[in-house]
């Protein structure tokens, strides 16, 4: 078990979800969710101090029939949940929602798409390949998406489970950028199920080529350019908030979960105002890094996850490219290759952004995935964490000294 954070007076069941403890909250509704727990592994964690927490488990569990099995198990309480999963309340009013994985309420397509016959089903009603279907998740966030591959013999289709509420909004969005981006080809959606089947692309992502070391990688300049395709967005499109703007959410996590980090975060939250500029707004991804883009012998062959497309500043993207680099580099087997590219990528992106804002939004980057390693319960998070906002500080102070440095 990892470090635990204080407790929180609006939430409860904080110190029960993140413990050992958990095993008894899922202990105490074994008549009603049907199986027993005999191992408990915190696994992910979504948590909003003073609000409400999400957390995913892997498992090992005995079914009533006796068999046994090993699914993903969530526990949440802070939030609305619709029918369906089993929940608790103790004495104070406290409730815990419960499920199995994919019986998320909130993702009412999950279970279609991770069963082959509902899955192969559903594709071909879809016109996509569905012919020898083998599925595989890819990944998981309760209650907000998941990502499953249909593999087959004619092919591999990705669906993509969200909330019902947000398949149109992303339908619309793949039409809007085809004509003008590399992106997955929609090849049907299901409004009832939340359900988006897209087609694989082909390439690897740009992190893997460098991690690899590959002799050719993009230049520069044709990362700028795959940006500027993006077609204008009318002027009430949503506007994408970058790091800085969200610092106050990611110190407030932080800040709660590892009192002792107060110091440094105080010392960052001093640098938001040298991050604000007076870019004009244009069209950005929102979520531009290098698991993003992918490539093939140096040239650029897609661009995944458009959920996230709005209106910005192009510096938003392009810090979020180099500081998921800067992080990636941190915990790589081979942080060479990613941290010369970094060298060129602000060589490029100097010359088409203010080199101090560029900079500092990107100390804010890195501020914000240092939420990750608590996120996802890396087993010295703390230790981790403290890491990358040294290195926040880092970048935002070489933005301070000098507008070409670099940390």
């Amino acid at each position: 078990m990892t470090q635990l954070p204080p407790p929180d007076a609006g939430v409860p069941a904080l110190l029960t979800l993140l413990s050992d403890d958990a095993v008894s909250v899922f202990a105490a509704a074994e008549d009603s969710l049907g199986f027993e727990v005999k191992e408990l592994t915190l696994a992910q964690v979504r948590y909003l101090p003073g609000r409400s927490i999400v957390a995913q488990y892997r498992s090992k569990i005995v079914d009533r029939d006796g068999s046994e099995a090993s699914p993903m198990l969530v526990a949440a309480s802070g939030i609305k949940v619709p029918d369906g999963p089993v929940q608790l309340a103790d004495e104070h009013g406290t409730v815990i929602a419960m499920w199995r994985f994919p019986a998320d309420p909130h993702l009412p397509g999950l279970a279609a798409a991770t069963n082959k016959d509902r899955a192969a089903d559903l594709l071909e009603r879809l016109g996509a390949p569905s012919d020898g279907v083998r599925l595989r998740v890819r990944a998981y966030r309760a209650t907000r998406r998941a990502v499953v591959e249909a593999a087959g013999s004619s092919g591999t289709v990705f669906m993509k489970v969200l909330r019902p509420s947000r398949v149109a909004a992303l339908q619309e969005r793949h039409t809007l950028l085809a004509p003008h981006l590399p992106i997955p080809h929609s090849l049907g959606w299901s409004q009832r199920l939340g359900i988006v089947a897209m087609q694989a692309m082909p390439g690897q992502t740009l992190r893997r080529s460098l991690e690899a070391a590959h002799p050719n990688q993009p230049a520069p300049a044709a990362l700028a350019a795959l940006l500027d395709a993006m077609p204008p967005l009318s002027s009430d499109a949503k506007q994408v908030r970058a790091a800085h703007m969200r610092f106050d959410d990611h110190s407030r996590l932080l800040g709660t979960v590892m009192p002792e980090a107060a110091g440094i975060l105080e010392t960052l939250r001093q640098y938001v105002p040298a991050a604000e500029s007076s870019e004009q707004s244009t069209t950005v991804h929102g979520d531009f890094h290098s698991s993003q883009v992918l490539v093939n012998q140096g040239e650029i062959v897609g661009l995944v996850d458009v959920d996230t497309v709005g209106r910005g500043e192009r510096s938003t993207d392009y810090a979020n490219l180099i500081g998921q680099l800067a992080t990636v580099a941190m915990i790589s087997d081979n942080p060479a290759p990613i941290e010369e590219y970094i060298g060129l990528l602000l060589e490029d992106f100097d010359n088409r952004v203010d080199p101090p804002v560029l900079r500092t939004k990107v100390a804010f980057v890195i501020a914000g995935l240092a939420t990750g390693p608590f996120r996802v319960q890396a087993f010295e998070w703390p230790e981790d964490t403290l890491q990358r906002l040294e290195l926040a500080v880092k970048w935002a102070t070489a933005a301070e000294k000098d507008s070409s440095s670099n940390p």
